[in-house]
């Protein structure tokens, strides 16, 4: 997967966890909320290390 498809489904995931929290599951929102950060950070660094 490229990297900026690693970016949008990050920030997907990170928008996603949101409904979760708002339906009161709070357990299953921050898992989506931290699976959309570390999404996020691979893909800075893939994209980082791509520019080198």
């Amino acid at each position: 997967m490229s990297s900026t498809g690693m970016i949008i489904l990050g920030m997907i995931w990170i928008l996603l966890s949101s409904v979760w929290f708002w339906a009161e599951n709070t357990t299953v929102g921050i898992i989506w909320l931290c699976a959309g950060v570390i999404e996020l950070i691979i893909a800075w660094i893939r994209r980082n290390t791509a520019e080198k």
